[in-house]
C-alpha cells in the first residue's frame, strides 16, 4: 500500500498538524506500507522536519507560488500523484485538508472522507473511523474505492517533535497553473503565533462577552493573569478579536491545562476546538447551557464578575508569594 501524507510547511501550525497525523497513524491498522511525506511550501523550506509514527521514504517538496490557491495545489498533487500512484492520501484536520481530500477526491474518481481517526482493515477492505455527535459516537465507513483522500481528525495543538531529515527528498519542480479567471487578488500577511497552541492555560471567549469593548478588557485581563485569549466563531466574524485567534472546527484545536469557557453556549463547533483541555471551567448566566455538561467546574454567575473575582485571587496569591501581578 502507498500513502502519501500531505502538509503544508508554510503553515504556523505545521508541527502540530503533523502531530494530528501521528496520531492518526498510531491508530490505524498499517503494515507492509510505502510512505512519502509530500510538502508545500512558499519562499523557504523549514529547516527541521516533523518525527512521524511511521518511516518516510521520500519527502517531495511541493513549491506553491502566490496566490497560493486550492486550485493551484489540487493541480500540483494531480501530477505528482500521477507518478507515484498512491492508494492512500492523508491531509490536515483544518478546513484547507477537508477541502483538498474532498474535491481531489472527485477529480481522481477515488473516496472522501474527513475528520478520520483511524484506517482499519487490510489490503482491499479497508474502513475508516471517525467521531460523530459531538464526540459521543463513533462511526465506522466501508471504502468501495481501490484509493481514497482523507483528512485526519482534530487532535489538540501538541506539535510533533522535529529534526533533521535523513532520507531522500526530491524537488517537485512543477509550471505554476496560470488562473485566466483571477483578475487581481490581495495577499495579507498572517499574524505572528499567538502562542495559542502551546498555551498552559487559556481563556476561550463566547459571543455572550456582549461586545468588542468586553474583549479588549478581557485582553488586559488576560494578560494580566497570564492566560492566553481564544474566541468562538461569532466574536472573531463579529470583528470583535483577531481571526488567529478564533478555536473550534473553523479555528484552532488547543490542548491547555486549563481552560476557562466564558459565554460559550457548548455548541458542538466550538467545543471541538477545547475538548482536549486537561480541565474546563464554564462561566454562563444560563444553568441549562450545554458547555456545563462538557465542563469539569461550572459557575452560573456574570462572567465579567467571576473573572474580576480571579483576578483579585491571583492578585492576592501572587502578593502573598512575593510577585507581582
Amino acid at each position: 500500500m502507498k500513502i502519501a501524507l500531505i502538509l503544508d510547511a508554510r503553515h504556523t501550525a505545521f508541527l502540530s498538524e503533523a502531530q494530528e497525523m501521528n496520531q492518526f497513524l498510531q491508530a490505524s491498522t498499517l503494515t507492509d506500507n510505502e510512505t512519502e511525506m509530500w510538502l508545500f511550501y512558499g519562499d523557504t523550506k523549514p529547516l527541521l522536519l516533523p518525527h512521524m509514527a511511521c518511516p518516510i521514504s521520500v519527502v517531495r517538496w511541493i513549491h506553491l507560488p502566490p496566490p497560493a490557491l486550492a486550485e493551484q495545489q489540487l493541480a500540483l498533487l494531480i501530477s505528482v500523484q500521477q507518478r507515484f500512484l498512491a492508494d492512500t492520501l492523508v491531509f490536515s484536520s483544518d478546513a484547507g485538508g477537508a477541502e483538498l481530500a474532498t474535491r481531489l477526491a472527485y477529480r481522481l474518481r477515488s473516496e472522501s472522507c474527513v475528520g478520520v481517526t483511524a484506517l482499519l482493515g487490510s489490503s482491499g477492505r479497508w474502513q475508516v473511523s471517525k467521531a460523530v455527535y459531538g464526540q459521543q459516537m463513533r462511526l465506522t465507513l466501508a471504502l468501495n474505492a481501490a484509493s481514497c483522500c482523507l483528512s485526519v481528525a482534530a487532535g489538540g495543538g501538541q506539535a510533533a517533535s522535529s529534526g533533521e531529515f535523513e532520507g531522500v527528498e526530491i524537488d517537485e519542480n512543477r509550471p505554476a497553473l496560470t488562473l485566466p479567471w483571477l483578475v487581481d487578488f490581495e495577499q495579507q500577511t498572517l499574524a505572528a503565533d499567538n502562542h495559542l497552541q502551546r498555551a498552559a492555560c487559556v481563556l476561550a471567549l463566547g459571543q455572550g462577552i456582549g461586545s468588542a469593548a468586553h474583549v479588549h478588557e478581557l485582553q488586559t485581563l488576560a494578560g494580566q493573569l497570564g492566560v492566553e485569549i481564544g474566541v468562538s466563531r461569532p466574536v472573531a466574524m463579529n470583528g470583535w478579536s483577531e481571526m488567529s485567534q478564533m478555536l473550534g472546527i473553523s479555528g484552532l484545536n488547543i490542548a491547555p491545562q486549563v481552560c476557562i469557557a466564558a459565554g460559550i453556549s457548548g455548541a458542538a463547533a466550538l467545543m471541538s476546538g477545547i475538548q482536549h483541555s486537561q480541565f474546563i471551567v464554564a462561566i454562563n448566566r444560563d444553568p441549562q447551557a450545554a458547555v456545563f455538561a462538557q465542563a469539569d467546574v461550572g459557575i452560573v454567575d456574570d462572567l465579567h464578575a467571576v473573572l474580576a473575582e480571579l483576578l483579585d485571587c491571583v492578585r492576592a496569591s501572587r502578593i502573598r508569594e512575593g510577585r507581582s501581578v
